[in-house]
């Protein structure tokens, strides 16, 4: 195991430990807005140029509790992930993620790349639409644990040149009502794996590189 993914298993086991805590170090970031008015067809991927009145409020609400390095507020929003039809995987909810580097953003709502092409991973910047990634994102995997509207936190770890990984309950689901719900598990990012969007090692087959 290489120091960076020391790091990084390192920050994700200090994020579970301390879930319960009110403060977080100064050096971590939170990115976080909500913004039900964007269009899903819009070439924005974060959408902050459309966001609605309310949106803005939100977001001004999250940048001064982030001034005094405190934990953000759990929101009312279950972590539900649409797996989008040859597209990126949209998750929302009350998200901690963990970077390769060991370093950890707060948000709720995130664009996580599916195709593996992506120049800013773990985050999407469209390179599906270039590369024609074209799984429908159908999913076959059936669910281990009820759904449950209850809000929740959930940790998504980035394993370098690997998946991601999930601790929490998450609801993943797709546009044929297909819907799956875990405690944890491993998504795949590389665009290779069989079993999308869930991991099957394919990474190390192909020589996935996140960086």
């Amino acid at each position: 195991m290489d120091d960076t993914t020391k790091r990084a298993a390192s920050a994700a086991a200090r994020i579970e430990q301390d879930s319960q805590t009110s403060s977080q170090k100064s050096g971590e970031a939170f990115v976080a807005y909500m913004d039900d008015s964007v269009d899903s067809g819009s070439s924005s991927l974060t959408g902050k140029d459309h966001q609605s009145t309310s949106a803005k409020a939100l977001d001004r609400w999250f940048k001064e509790r982030q001034k005094n390095h405190s934990a953000p507020r759990l929101l009312e929003v279950p972590n539900e992930a649409l797996v989008t039809n040859g597209g990126p995987l949209q998750i929302t909810g009350n998200i901690t993620m963990v970077l390769e580097d060991g370093s950890v953003q707060y948000a709720n709502h995130l664009s996580l790349c599916r195709c593996g092409h992506s120049g800013t991973k773990p985050n999407c910047d469209g390179q599906h639409l270039d590369k024609e990634f074209l799984h429908p994102g159908k999913i076959s995997e059936v669910s281990e644990i009820a759904a449950s509207q209850r809000p929740s936190k959930i940790t998504i770890s980035c394993i370098k040149d690997g998946p991601i990984t999930f601790r929490g309950r998450l609801r993943m689901h797709n546009q044929f009502g297909q819907e799956c719900v875990k405690m944890r598990g491993s998504l795949c990012r590389c665009g290779q794996s069989a079993s999308k969007p869930f991991c099957d090692g394919s990474h190390s087959k192909t020589g996935f590189k996140t960086g």
